[in-house]
């Protein structure tokens, strides 16, 4: 369960979260680590109906101020987690770790357990045939759509090479307010193209 308080302006996250070692998949970080810094957008389509991806996916304990998290004592950032409702996904870490779509699932259900839609507790789950318990069947389909295409990627999808965030978009939504900038990728610039889009739909097939 996840309960939040307002306190003069602070929104305060507590939950029932699991940490390092206990259902994270990745080694937590006491601070979020900006070395390498990218923002993939996420959106998920349930025949036709959008998706929320939660805030504060893979942290446990977070302060959550001005939209920005900062640590706490028993603070935990998995490198892949979220901040706000977006969609935007952020990894932050201090390796150059080629996370994937199937990663940020796993963080996700590790963090939740389950997602609600329309009043329906459905499994954090995806693969090519099955998106949060909706399953391909013979008038359905799960579909990978990246920059508009078509991908057969899947779980296995780099998200590290598919950053969302630039200097054209940073300061309108769903960049701002908690992605403002453009990627940071170690000591030099990013080398890949920003502006990218990451759809998974399921829907009929008729």
């Amino acid at each position: 369960m996840l309960l939040v308080a307002a306190v003069a302006g602070i929104v305060l996250y507590t939950s029932a979260q699991v940490g390092a070692g206990s259902g994270f998949p990745f080694p937590c970080l006491q601070n979020e680590e900006l070395y390498y810094h990218v923002h993939p957008y996420l959106r998920i389509v349930i025949d036709g109906q959008n998706v929320t991806i939660p805030t504060a996916v893979g942290i446990e304990n977070p302060v959550i101020e001005q939209g920005l998290a900062s640590g706490g004592l028993n603070s935990c950032f998995e490198p892949l987690h979220t901040h706000d409702d977006s969609g935007i996904l952020h990894i932050e870490s201090n390796t150059n770790t080629t996370y994937t779509l199937g990663d940020f699932f796993e963080v996700w259900s590790a963090t939740y357990h389950t997602v609600s839609i329309d009043g329906v507790a459905h499994p954090i789950v995806f693969n090519q045939t099955d998106i949060l318990g909706f399953k391909a069947d013979g008038s359905h389909q799960v579909v990978l759509l990246v920059n508009g295409k078509p991908s057969n990627a899947y779980g296995a999808l780099s998200l590290v090479q598919l950053d969302y965030c630039n200097s054209a978009n940073a300061q309108a939504p769903p960049c701002y307010p908690t992605a403002p900038g453009g990627p940071q990728y170690g000591s030099g610039g990013y080398p890949y193209p920003t502006g990218n889009t990451i759809v998974i739909e399921y829907s009929s097939s008729t």
